[in-house]
């Protein structure tokens, strides 16, 4: 996956998420609204500046480090959105992240293990990089959802299941 391809997937994901946020303003109050205009906004500006890091990357492992750490970032989004209990919201950082880790970290993730040799620093980098992002994945799989409309929600449902796929794609670091 190109560079421009990878900044291309942020740039896209990161604008989804504001125009889906656009619509699903009728019934909230002022307040509400800006608190969720703020909460995108620093999502926003957080995923282009990891769009932008990412670009910069000149190497498999420095792109997959970029987006382990874009990982973390809408990891801790989802998170959010399971504390306010916004299946919506959820479901749909859940869909990025899928995005993101499918289509980002994976390729890259590949790339940089062909190129390290166990052994190597860049091979024990490569294996740090690896374990927090299933770690990070397999802390969103992981976490109780709560009674209620959050263990109800179909799309919330199919985004963890389409990370836990991902997940299982990645293996675990050493596999090879």
């Amino acid at each position: 996956m190109t560079i421009r391809n990878l900044l291309t997937l942020l740039v896209a994901g990161a604008i989804s998420m504001w125009a889906s946020a656009q619509t699903g303003t009728v019934g909230l109050s002022a307040a509400e609204r800006l608190q969720l205009l703020k909460t995108n906004r620093e999502l926003l500006d957080d995923l282009l500046d990891q769009g932008t890091l990412m670009a910069d990357a000149n190497t498999p492992i420095d792109r997959a480090a970029e987006c382990q750490r874009t990982t973390d970032r809408l990891a801790r989004e989802y998170r959010t959105a399971l504390d306010r209990a916004d299946a919506d919201r959820a479901g749909e950082i859940g869909d990025h992240l899928d995005k993101i880790v499918s289509e980002g970290f994976a390729p890259n993730l590949e790339s940089a293990r062909r190129d390290s040799k166990p052994g190597s620093p860049d091979y024990d980098r490569v294996q740090t990089i690896h374990r927090n992002a299933v770690q990070s994945l397999d802390d969103i799989n992981s976490a109780p959802l709560p009674d209620g409309p959050l263990a109800k929600s179909k799309r919330l449902r199919q985004a963890r299941e389409k990370l836990a796929a991902t997940a299982a794609k990645l293996g675990k670091p050493d596999d090879r």
